[in-house]
């Protein structure tokens, strides 16, 4: 871009053509957003040593492509009937992120309605600043899930389900990794905090959210970081820490819907999903921002997927730091049904509202496709084989012909 042309950016108005990859958007995004706004979605926690490990992980992974495939008509629908997902133009989803009115003022709703518009699934955030209710109205009919905190009120809880439910979610994704928040420390330097008119939609516990938002002065400069990190932790308020897998029963007997653990890493915890009647099992480690430290989701993919495996199955979801299509092609042949995207949903918003999202699937999907001809898979399932991969320290794989 030109200097003049930059200087005319703003939020929700970017210049869409100019965009040519996920990388742009988000560099955009930087461009127009408010520093505390861009590094809440961008940050990770502490170091944001398992922020950069995710990306970093895709540089491990070998792609080995097969010739003299027929190639011609590549099909990237996939069906996820087990969460009841149909129809699906890839195996692609918008992962739950919160807050996005902070990123565009049509927020949640731009999102909802960019991914029916693209057949993909969008999974609706617990701590959104738009009501459940709006989100279900501006998705129509397109497919969509819920991710929810389980709280220590079963009664709010249940009224979340229950409110989850009437807005036509398939399928309940379990945050698990989060029993307390990670310390995001460009949050704490920044005293994030909502914008005047923003609060969290959907749950009580941040009624003085922008309590902040009424400080004048040197006092409100003056607040430290033990008060800025307080201020942040309020909004997780009555988050259940003490969540086990006992409390899985308890889930069943309030709905119907399909149950999907989000934030399993292990092996360990993988066998014991599937050993307690989950539908799926969403291998993420929250974009890096819980435990830094904690491994890099792609090498923690195949252990997961073996775990999985090994008990009896079940649908396996991966995101953390997919930014081109050949990284969803390598989560795929790793053994994930899914691949979702969180942050460049955020970039979309900013860039365009809903027009950027929508940016953003075509961009990811179109690399996608292009990959998965490149390297010879003419449709999903033949994207799914841990053969087209190698990692890091294995050999290289060889098909019997």
């Amino acid at each position: 871009c030109t200097r003049g042309a930059m200087a005319k950016e703003a939020v929700g108005e970017v210049d869409l053509d100019a965009i040519v990859c996920l990388d742009d958007m988000e560099r955009a995004a930087q461009r127009v957003m408010d520093r505390q706004d861009f590094d809440y979605f961008a940050g990770g926690a502490e170091t944001e040593s398992t922020l950069r490990a995710n990306r970093a992980a895709f540089s491990r992974v070998t792609i080995w492509p097969r010739c003299m495939v027929d190639v011609s008509d590549v099909d990237t629908t996939t069906h996820v009937p087990a969460l009841g997902l149909h129809n699906l133009a890839a195996p692609l989803l918008i992962a739950p992120v919160a807050m996005q009115r902070a990123a565009h003022p049509d927020g949640e709703c731009a999102a909802a309605r960019a991914c029916a518009a693209h057949s993909i699934p969008y999974c609706a955030s617990q701590q959104s600043t738009t009501a459940i209710e709006e989100i279900g109205r501006a998705g129509g009919d397109a497919p969509r899930m819920f991710q929810l905190y389980v709280l220590s009120d079963r009664e709010a809880t249940t009224k979340l389900i229950r409110r989850a439910e009437s807005m036509g979610a398939t399928a309940l994704c379990i945050t698990v990794d989060a029993p307390v928040l990670g310390r995001r420390e460009r949050d704490v330097r920044n005293r994030f905090e909502l914008k005047a008119g923003l609060k969290l939609a959907n749950v009580d516990a941040g009624k003085n959210q922008n309590k902040s938002q009424d400080q004048t002065g040197p006092d409100k400069s003056a607040v430290d970081a033990k008060r800025a990190q307080s201020a942040i932790a309020r909004r997780i308020g009555g988050r259940d820490a003490s969540l086990t897998w006992d409390h899985l029963r308890w889930l069943r007997s309030v709905t119907r819907l399909p149950l999907v653990l989000k934030g399993i890493v292990t092996y360990a915890d993988a066998a014991r999903a599937v050993k307690e009647g989950v539908d799926g099992v969403w291998v993420s480690n929250h974009g890096g921002r819980q435990l830094d430290g904690s491994p890099a989701t792609l090498d923690a993919l195949p252990e997961v997927v073996a775990g999985v495996n090994g008990a009896g199955g079940c649908v396996v979801i991966f995101d953390g730091g997919v930014r081109r299509g050949t990284d969803a092609l390598k989560a795929l042949a790793l053994g994930a049904d899914l691949v979702a995207v969180g942050r460049p949903a955020a970039w979309g918003l900013a860039c365009g509202g809903e027009r950027g999202v929508g940016k953003a699937v075509e961009l990811l999907t179109e690399e996608l496709r292009t990959a998965m001809t490149l390297a010879g898979c003419g449709d999903v399932r033949s994207a799914r084989n841990r053969e087209l991969v190698q990692v890091v320290g294995e050999t290289p794989p060889r098909s019997r012909l």
